[in-house]
């Protein structure tokens, strides 16, 4: 029944279509040859519409409206498969068809262009009306007749400035009176003196663990140390470059892979794994020196250390007896040890 009366619900809605469309009628396919009706398909204006059980929830229009007025649904463009991606002179960013040119490297971001990928940068316009924000972009304009200062605000172009007693600083109408040296400041009567923070960049700087940096701008500047290993928790943290301060600072150490082969790849015999481990042990008695295992008189045979032919070392001959490594001075009995044509001995 349900059925039956969404049907003529449909055909009704169907009919009213086909006048809506210039009066072309719609047409309904024929059902199966088994009488069923779920085959059944409607065409309006030569577009197929599924029927059958599928259309039994479509007779609640009051429900596709609803839909049809969410919030959003018309933000979603449909798909075109005629798009053509755009990373023209880009390497990240959204490429117009839905993807994107390129990523950017853990810690910096994309630029608003897709130009480029950068450092996060936080614009810094306190007590500035207008010039750089120290990201590339200002803090804002100063319209017509007048001029942004190196004070960073606005003065009228017609502003006349003096530079008397001064040798830095600005005039009074924004402009420059002069410049003061590398790791000089210029003080607020327009005269350079050394900066308390001398010797140390804007970034900070790493002396091992030790983090030197700067409090405070000007002549009230100070100058700061921090141990980077000493905080909480201990041995966690080290000074490194901060990809998304761009500062030197007391960053998380990168976990540790600890490794046994040398340099070149070869594996080591002993030694540090270089995460405070140890690499494999040398046999009793034996010293580990540069990554490898060396034998020692008193130390238990076996190993590198050949048995049978035993062997020299300089005047020394290192021989096996009762599972120990011995050693006998050649010098001592006048003799070198030298390969006696089966074994290594004093001759």
């Amino acid at each position: 029944m349900h059925r039956m009366l969404a049907h003529s619900l449909l055909a009704a809605m169907l009919a009213a279509a086909g006048i809506a469309c210039g009066g072309e009628e719609a047409k309904v396919q024929d059902a199966g040859d088994d009488g069923s009706d779920a085959g059944a398909a409607f065409e309006v204006g030569g577009v197929d519409i599924a029927g059958g059980d599928a259309l039994d929830g479509a007779a609640n229009t009051d429900s596709v409206a609803a839909a049809d007025d969410a919030p959003g649904a018309d933000a979603v463009a449909p798909f075109d498969a005629g798009c053509k991606p755009d990373c023209k002179a880009k390497v990240c960013g959204p490429d117009g068809c839905g993807s994107v040119c390129g990523f950017c490297a853990t810690g910096d971001f994309c630029a608003k262009d897709g130009s480029k990928c950068a450092p996060f940068c936080k614009p810094l316009c306190d007590g500035k009306a207008c010039g750089d924000n120290g990201c590339g972009g200002d803090c804002g304009d100063c319209g017509a007749g007048k001029v942004c200062g190196v004070d960073g605000l606005c003065h009228l172009e017609a502003c006349e400035g003096s530079c008397s007693g001064k040798v830095c600083g600005d005039d009074g109408c924004g402009k420059l009176c002069g410049t003061c040296a590398s790791g000089d400041v210029c003080s607020s009567s327009g005269l350079c003196k050394p900066s308390p923070c001398k010797g140390i960049p804007a970034e900070g700087k790493c002396d091992g663990d030790i983090l030197s940096g700067c409090s405070g701008e000007g002549l009230s500047a100070t100058k700061t140390t921090t141990d980077c290993s000493a905080q909480l928790p201990m041995g966690t943290k080290h000074c490194a470059w901060d990809p998304l301060t761009s500062k030197h600072a007391c960053v998380q150490k990168p976990a540790c892979a600890p490794s046994c082969n040398k340099a070149d790849g070869a594996p080591k015999e002993c030694g540090d794994d270089g995460c405070g481990g140890s690499c494999k042990s040398c046999l009793e008695g034996w010293a580990c020196e540069v990554d490898i295992c060396k034998v020692k008189a008193g130390g238990t045979c076996g190993g590198t250390f050949n048995q049978k032919t035993g062997a020299c070392e300089g005047d020394t001959w290192l021989l096996c007896s009762a599972g120990k490594v011995v050693a006998v001075d050649c010098k001592s009995a006048g003799k070198k040890c030298t390969w006696t044509g089966t074994a290594y001995g004093c001759k």
